[in-house]
């Protein structure tokens, strides 16, 4: 028993000295959509797309670096003047390092990092991606926006695009 005190007594401790130094780790889940563009080759045979994408984040009370892990969804139609041109579509899991700027009045971050993406006709590849957002805190959940570009290694044809994204976290 005289262990189990010790272990309570360490947790209200760390607690109360993580209170003190502006609050404790937060750790957030939300969801996001927003509209999808697609670059370079991809461009040439498809039309702009949807997005959707679902986040689990952690951000160290007091530091201005964070970690994200999320699933990441685009779909692109095919363009209509380009014969044969099919739908895109790619599928990710992704983990993203993010810097929140200090000092900043906006709540600016930058955001990147890499992972798996399963993209149509080409299989399962790594990529990268990177850019910027912004976070709004609200009662009781915070409203991001981010533009990033979504780099996908493929073996013949380049996949390249640029989601913006609206998303609410909790």
């Amino acid at each position: 028993m005289t262990r189990l005190a010790t272990i309570a007594a360490l947790l209200t401790l760390s607690a109360t000295s993580a209170l003190a130094q502006g609050g404790i780790a937060a750790a957030h889940l939300g969801a996001a959509v927003g509209i999808s563009f697609p670059t370079g080759a991809l461009a040439r045979t498809h039309a702009s797309g949807f997005n959707l994408g679902g986040i689990a984040e952690y951000d160290a009370p007091g530091q201005p670096m964070g970690i994200r892990g999320e699933v990441f969804y685009e779909r692109f139609g095919g363009k209509t003047t380009v014969a044969g041109a099919r739908s895109a579509a790619s599928t990710a899991g992704i983990i993203d390092a993010i810097y929140h700027i200090p000092g900043s009045s906006l709540n600016a971050y930058f955001i990147g990092g890499m992972g798996i993406y399963s993209v149509t006709g080409n299989g399962t590849k790594p990529g990268f991606n990177g850019g910027v957002g912004i976070r709004i805190p609200l009662t009781g959940m915070t409203a991001y926006f981010e533009a990033r570009l979504h780099k996908v290694l493929t073996d013949n044809s380049s996949y390249l695009s640029l989601p913006v994204t609206f998303g609410l976290s909790f």
